[in-house]
């Protein structure tokens, strides 16, 4: 069994790195990726020491951005193979400067709806990079909520009472930074963006001529009826067939790593398509140098 969908306190988890490996080898996972949230640190921390327990940690990241005919959020993964390089790491600090930014205006906005909350205690909480995990927990440790999907539902979701747009980068240009990088890009649990087929089918013929290699088509908010839908459609457009537990630690206590809601058993055949995708990729000739699609942004 493996999970190629993790999250540590480097972005929005409340667990370590090496506390998940931990966890990730005692459960006895063949594989895990870490895929924080435009960042790459959960990895770099724990790489060495998972090379020398001589376990299949993967290099990844989860990318939010926009695309025109979604009204949310739509997620990419990107997996690498190896390091992406200088180039692909300086951009996701940009990302996390927006993060920071997005961070100070939601901190404002529970101010001014009169809540006694200050930024020194947000990053008591999150010391890495803070989300809106963080000021979920705070918000419960004050008493504003009681409870941390409280705290989204009311609050810190879309369409929430605090919620603050982020600047995202195109969906159409974090393809492109992952493909330029040498990664793989695959679209994140898909049912949030939309669960009708006819749509899916449009959106993905779109993704998948632009570099698409993978979708999530294994993820905990997939019922079994979603999930069949998804293999179906990661067959008809050539995609690797992706999936993870989305794990967050105590942030989402019923998401457990690797079995998320105690339905998911995802076999390392799913790993070894999407290695084949990187050496495919290395195969072709200048891929690192001309991708097949190039970035149009600066």
């Amino acid at each position: 069994m493996i999970d190629l969908h993790c999250h540590t306190n480097y972005s929005d988890g409340s667990a370590g790195p090496i506390e998940i490996l931990d966890q990730a080898i005692g459960l006895g996972l063949d594989a895990l990726a870490f895929t924080d949230h435009d960042t790459l640190e959960g990895y770099d921390c724990a790489k060495d020491e998972a090379q020398a327990r001589s376990f299949d940690l993967l290099c990844g990241v989860e990318l939010s951005t926009h695309f025109p005919s979604s009204t949310r959020s739509v997620h990419l993964l990107g997996y690498f193979a190896s390091d992406p390089g200088e180039c692909f790491r300086a951009w996701l600090g940009g990302l996390q400067e927006g993060r920071r930014l997005r961070n100070v205006a939601l901190l404002l906005r529970l101010r001014e709806l009169g809540m006694d909350i200050s930024w020194d205690e947000l990053e008591a909480i999150g010391k890495k990079q803070m989300g809106r995990p963080h000021f979920a927990k705070l918000m419960l440790d004050k008493g504003y909520v009681a409870s941390i999907p409280e705290a989204f539902h009311r609050y810190l979701a879309e369409g929430g009472l605090a919620w603050v747009d982020r600047d995202e980068p195109a969906l159409e240009e974090a393809l492109a930074r992952v493909i330029n990088a040498g990664g793989v890009a695959s679209l994140a649990h898909p049912v949030r963006i939309n669960r009708n087929p006819s749509d899916l089918h449009l959106l993905l013929a779109v993704l998948a001529q632009q570099g698409l290699e993978a979708m999530e088509c294994f993820h905990p908010e997939h019922t079994p009826a979603d999930t069949q839908l998804l293999l179906g459609l990661a067959d008809k457009f050539d995609l690797a067939a992706t999936g993870g537990s989305d794990f967050h630690g105590s942030y989402k206590p019923d998401v457990k790593l690797g079995s998320g809601r105690g339905d998911l058993n995802i076999s390392a055949a799913v790993l070894d398509d999407l290695r084949e995708r990187f050496a495919k990729n290395r195969s072709l000739p200048d891929s690192h140098a001309a991708p097949a699609y190039q970035l149009k942004v600066s």
